[in-house]
């Protein structure tokens, strides 16, 4: 009896494991939106061109997002079953992150660096 039970769990756990993976390749896609200069929070910042369009990739429950406007890096993270993402890279002065989430069709994050916040959304 205990050796059903043990492969019983061991089924369960795979089965959960499985919902998981499968729940976060729901965001799977592009995301295209506008950044916007929220505050600069030290020194020389640039806003980002008027109109300019910037994309936001999630494959697999990852998230990739060419930072552009003031620094050339690529932030990488991970999107939870819930929308909520996290994505991070290093720039000449530091970190950039990046903390968003997409509800239905619509993206909003936050992306801070040393020297600039910036907001991003999708249009």
């Amino acid at each position: 009896m205990l050796r059903w039970l043990g492969v019983g769990l061991l089924l369960g756990a795979a089965l959960a494991g499985g919902a998981s993976a499968q729940s976060v390749t729901q965001f799977d896609g592009q995301y295209v939106g506008e950044l916007t200069l929220a505050r600069v929070v030290d020194g020389d910042c640039t806003p980002p061109p008027l109109g300019a369009l910037y994309p936001l990739t999630i494959s697999g429950g990852k998230v990739r997002f060419a930072y552009v406007p003031r620094f050339s890096t690529t932030l990488s993270g991970t999107i939870g079953g819930n929308g909520v993402f996290h994505a991070a890279g290093r720039a000449k002065h530091g970190v950039v992150q990046m903390n968003g989430r997409i509800e239905g069709n619509r993206v909003t994050a936050s992306i801070t660096s040393p020297s600039c916040a910036y907001s991003f959304q999708t249009k």
